[in-house]
């Protein structure tokens, strides 16, 4: 068979061809099943730990502040880097640690590259960002962090310390269940990233090494509904 021929017949195969219409409608998902809050919490926590991060529940506002303003004085931050504070699942947050003696460190980065680098050398310094996250993932210890639209991907890559706020509503089972639950997830925001404990890295002679990838510290703050 020629290629005249191949292509005659490719095209006859596709003329007859049958492709299900894109456009109709699709089975409903059944509803997810509910699961024990206090069982999540528990899995994840543990996962955590065992990653060599940390995680504190807050059950209030106020006790979620205070464990803020602990940690930026144990990794001795001055300054953070942060998501929009409206952005953030604690209110007015940037006013309150204000008032502690912490500021936030601007987290917009310019497009023009010498602008760009100066940018990032002045905010090379700050050792704690602070981001919320869209989802924790109880059987990894997982956290899913958006970044993109005045959720600074920096705050949770840059600095040594990353705190992390994440409501005990939005911890899932595994990867799958938050899958199914959040679709779209991936195509609403700049980028999803999945964060499990510190950065680490075992190239050097097989060797595990916190933090030469990203934060050695990572807190996760849950909080309460």
């Amino acid at each position: 068979m020629n290629r005249d021929d191949f292509l005659k017949n490719v095209k006859n195969g596709l003329a007859a061809a049958y492709f299900p219409d894109a456009r109709a409608e699709r089975p409903t998902a059944p509803p997810l099943p509910r699961f024990d809050p206090a069982a999540l919490v528990e899995q994840f926590s543990a996962e955590v730990t065992a990653l060599k991060g940390d995680v504190f529940r807050a059950d209030t506002p106020a006790a979620a502040l205070e464990k803020i303003v602990s940690l930026l004085a144990e990794h001795g931050a001055e300054e953070y880097l942060a998501w929009a504070d409206d952005l953030l699942p604690l209110p007015n947050l940037r006013a309150e640690l204000a008032t502690h003696g912490f500021s936030a460190h601007p987290l917009q980065v310019p497009a023009d590259p010498a602008a760009r680098r100066e940018t990032l050398s002045a905010a090379s310094g700050i050792q704690v960002g602070i981001t919320g996250a869209l989802a924790g993932i109880a059987d990894t210890g997982t956290m899913v962090v958006p970044s993109g639209n005045r959720k600074g991907r920096l705050a949770s890559l840059l600095p040594p310390a990353h705190i992390a706020l994440l409501r005990i509503r939005h911890l899932y089972p595994s990867l799958m269940h938050f899958i199914a639950a959040n679709p779209t997830a991936a195509r609403d925001v700049a980028n999803l990233n999945f964060i499990s404990g510190p950065s680490r890295t075992a190239d050097i002679e097989q060797t595990l090494t916190l933090g030469v990838h990203g934060p050695k510290f990572v807190h996760v703050i849950l909080l309460a509904d």
